[in-house]
């Protein structure tokens, strides 16, 4: 009896399997976090580019800014990018364009699918 409990044969595999979820946990969370950056930053760098282009003259359509923003967007899935929202209003006497965009997307991780993560951003251009 003495003798299995100093046998130390297979230690090395049950501290790997105690230590391996954890880490594909972290692992996982790096990488879906590194997604949704991906995602904000592509998001808002179409919405910028949109923003530019409406305020060139002369004003282009709805559509046509539509078009550029979705043309300039990276690292979006399509399947949970929705289509931007352009409005126009004064403030000051002075005309604007808004341009809103948002991205919903669920967490993917091996063994659960989070509730979607909603990125949202506005540009207003003058």
């Amino acid at each position: 009896m003495m003798r299995l409990i100093r046998n130390e044969c297979g230690a090395a595999a049950i501290e790997f399997v105690l230590a391996l979820p954890p880490f594909l946990i972290l692992l996982m969370g790096a990488i879906q976090l590194g997604v949704i950056a991906c995602a904000r930053t592509g998001l808002q760098h179409a919405v910028d580019e949109g923003a530019r282009y409406a305020s060139i003259y002369p004003t282009p359509t709805d559509a046509q800014i539509t078009a550029r923003v979705t043309s300039r967007e990276f690292g979006l899935d399509p399947a949970y990018s929705n289509v931007p929202t352009i409005t126009h209003g004064t403030q000051y006497g002075v005309p604007y364009t808004e341009i809103t965009m948002t991205y919903s997307r669920p967490l993917n991780f091996i063994v659960f699918q989070t509730a979607p993560l909603s990125i949202s951003y506005t540009r207003r251009s003058y």
